[in-house]
C-alpha cells in the first residue's frame, strides 16, 4: 500500500448527467474520475457503484482511447498502463459509463480510490485520495425550473463563451470547478451574453443559472 495518510476529496468521481437527478434503471451516464497531483509521475484509479447494503451495481464500460478497463465482470473499473500517465502537468482524467441496473434499487453511490505515485520504483511519497459521489448531489430538494434554461456555446470552449436563455430579466451564473466551488459569478441581461472565462485554467467547470446546471470543458 502507498505510504502516507489517505485524503479525502470532493468530485474526483462524478457523472455530468446525475449532478441533479437520480438514475433511471437501464440507463446509461457518462462517469468521470480525475486525479490532480502536480508532482505525481502515474496516476491510478479504481471505482465501484454500490447500493445502500454494499452491493456493487450497475455495469461498467471502459471508455475511449485504451485508458480504462473493467473488473470482475464490469462491476468495477480501474486504469491501464496507458491510462496511468498524467494528460497534464497537474493531472489526468479518465471518463467512462455506467450502465444502471435494470430495477430501482434504491440509493447508489460511486467510489473512487485514486493513486498519484510519483515513480521512484517503491510506494514512499505515492498518495491515495478517495473520493464518492451520489447522483442528485447538487439537485436535492430542487426542482427544474423552466424559466432558467440555456444553452452555451461553444462547448468545448477556449474560454469565451455566448449564453442564451428563456429568462425575461437580469440573472445570475455561476461557474463552479469540479470540487463544487464557485471561481466566477457573471450577470446576465441580454437574450444572447458574451462571457469571457479565458483568465480559468483548463478543465471542466459547471455553469449554473437558477436551478439548471450544465457542464462546460475548457481547453
Amino acid at each position: 500500500m502507498p505510504a502516507g495518510t489517505p485524503v479525502n476529496e470532493e468530485f474526483w468521481i462524478y457523472s455530468p448527467e446525475l449532478l441533479l437527478q437520480n438514475y433511471e434503471p437501464g440507463q446509461t451516464y457518462s462517469v468521470v474520475v480525475i486525479g490532480v497531483d502536480s508532482e505525481a509521475n502515474k496516476i491510478g484509479f479504481e471505482a465501484t457503484a454500490e447500493d445502500d447494503a454494499g452491493n456493487k451495481v450497475g455495469t461498467f464500460v471502459a471508455g475511449f482511447g485504451g485508458f480504462t478497463q473493467i473488473l470482475n465482470g464490469g462491476t468495477s473499473i480501474t486504469h491501464t498502463a496507458l491510462g496511468s500517465t498524467p494528460i497534464a502537468d497537474t493531472g489526468t482524467v479518465f471518463f467512462f459509463s455506467w450502465i444502471a441496473p435494470a430495477t430501482n434499487v434504491g440509493d447508489v453511490t460511486f467510489y473512487t480510490a485514486v493513486n498519484t505515485a510519483n515513480g521512484n520504483g517503491n510506494n514512499t511519497g505515492d498518495q491515495i485520495h478517495f473520493s464518492q459521489f451520489k447522483p442528485g448531489t447538487l439537485g436535492v430538494g430542487i426542482a427544474q425550473n423552466e424559466e432558467t434554461q440555456f444553452n452555451m456555446y461553444p462547448n468545448p470552449s477556449d474560454g469565451m463563451i455566448s449564453i442564451s436563455n428563456t429568462f425575461k430579466s437580469s440573472t445570475t451564473a455561476q461557474v463552479m470547478n469540479i470540487k463544487g466551488q464557485v471561481v466566477k459569478e457573471v450577470i446576465l441581461s441580454d437574450q444572447v451574453n458574451s462571457v469571457d472565462l479565458s483568465e480559468l485554467k483548463q478543465g471542466i467547470y459547471f455553469v449554473r443559472i437558477g436551478n439548471n446546471t450544465q457542464k462546460l470543458v475548457i481547453n
